[in-house]
């Protein structure tokens, strides 16, 4: 899809369609809202009827590891696997180069997590290694609630800006320049 006009309407329908399920993603959690919460909507560019939404920091943790537990692990495998593969790919050139403090503790953002309690790298993982999918064929378009409980959207942190846009479709990328300006890009 090479058409200029094109490419922004099925950004902005994403995006949409993103918005919504966020919005019922939210409106379905009984951990709370709070500024700090992110949730990553992924939807396929191939078949935009496939969506995914994860939330950031232990409740996302809690859902991914409830998934790969679907497959038959226990929690623990679950969450030893979980953590040793983001590890792996969050430490490498690919997944941003950071060091095992960075990933754990405190990465490049000032929200003062690291770079695996964020919502986008549960989704690669959810992604990648669970559902076996190309990442390159998922746009993931990530929300957050304001102080004022406004749903609106939320550009990859610093930490994850390192590797999402690298590696999820295009379009994350245009619908951050859209709706966040250059600063979605600053490292």
């Amino acid at each position: 899809m090479s058409n200029p006009m094109a490419i922004s309407r099925q950004a902005g329908s994403l995006l949409e369609q993103a918005r919504g399920l966020a919005l019922a993603k939210f409106n379905a959690d009984q951990s709370g809202k709070n500024k700090d919460k992110v949730c990553a909507v992924a939807i396929s560019v191939v078949d935009s009827s496939a969506h995914f939404e994860l939330f950031s920091g232990a409740p996302g943790y809690g859902e991914l590891t409830g998934i790969v537990m679907g497959g038959g692990a226990s929690k623990q495998s679950a969450s030893q696997l979980i953590t040793h593969k983001l590890t792996q790919f969050l430490g490498s050139e690919e997944g941003g180069g950071f060091s095992n403090e960075q990933i754990t503790r405190h990465g490049y953002d000032a929200h003062g997590r690291g770079a695996m309690n964020c919502a986008e790298p549960k989704m690669y993982y959810l992604l990648k290694e669970h559902e076996a999918q190309t990442v390159r064929n998922w746009v993931v378009i990530p929300f957050n609630y304001t102080a004022d409980q406004q749903l609106v959207y939320n550009a990859p942190c610093k930490n994850c800006r390192r590797w999402v846009y690298r590696h999820f479709h295009p379009l994350s990328g245009l619908i951050a320049r859209a709706q966040k300006g250059p600063e979605a890009f600053e490292a």
